[in-house]
């Protein structure tokens, strides 16, 4: 782990985050992923842009569905993996988050599984959200998919381990009032080492105010990848679709 960096900016430039990863349920993800196509009554052809896209397969389902689309991430690797399946309506762009500008402005904006506050501050997602609205055309949408905190939090801890392409990965998550981390730990070829993942633990009411503050109106709140309406207590999720002010 390089202590110079954020922690994203290292693990998620690292192979071995894409080979902890590997097996996350993609057909789960297209499924939500159709849902919102329908929900949101998307026209074919609108533009996408899928903020913190990783490898872009969820940028590519999209670019298939009939949409011109663009991937960004922060990890260089990343995106190096994903310019395989460019086409003239499917980019990929390294930006981290906070700080990226567009001059193309988009009629939808995704930002999927858990891909919003990595950071230190309120300021810093303040940032992040001011960033989405600006590559927004008026009136534009953005999705945010996050995990229900609510119920994360009745969880102080708990380990595991995988064994993955012959990696043993050593995983202990530990919930406290304001994040959860994941301390991840194995070796591999002759190395140990080591990785930490810090999320803040954002409630409902956290994203009313961010939204507030970044000029986005809620127009819906879901609680799953079925779009079923969000309950604090049960609910897995926390999914926003949010309309930018005009």
């Amino acid at each position: 782990m390089d202590t110079n960096k954020e922690w994203f900016a290292d693990w998620f430039d690292s192979p071995y985050y894409h080979i902890l990863y590997k097996n996350r349920d993609y057909t789960e993800a297209e499924l939500f992923l159709n849902n919102v196509i329908s929900f949101l009554n998307m026209p074919n052809g609108s533009s996408v842009i899928d903020l913190a896209c990783g490898k872009g397969r969820h940028s590519v389902f999209l670019n298939k569905a009939g949409f011109e689309v663009v991937g960004v991430d922060l990890s260089a690797n990343s995106i190096q993996f994903a310019k395989q399946f460019e086409n003239q309506n499917l980019h990929f762009d390294v930006a981290d988050l906070r700080t990226f500008k567009t001059n193309q402005l988009f009629d939808y904006g995704f930002n999927l599984f858990t891909s919003f506050a990595y950071f230190k501050s309120d300021q810093e997602n303040q940032q992040v959200l001011n960033s989405f609205n600006a590559c927004l055309k008026a009136d534009g949408v953005l999705l945010l998919d996050f995990f229900n905190a609510e119920k994360i939090k009745k969880i102080q801890s708990y380990s595991e381990t995988k064994t993955i392409d012959g990696i043993t990965f050593h995983l202990h998550k530990i919930i406290d009032s304001k994040k959860v981390t994941k301390r991840i730990e194995f070796n591999a070829e002759g190395k140990e080492y080591y990785y930490q993942e810090e999320v803040q633990l954002l409630t409902l009411p956290d994203f009313e105010t961010l939204f507030a503050q970044t000029g986005f109106s809620i127009l819906n709140v879901f609680g799953n990848y079925n779009l079923e309406p969000y309950q604090a207590d049960t609910s897995d999720r926390l999914i926003f679709v949010a309309q930018k002010n005009s």
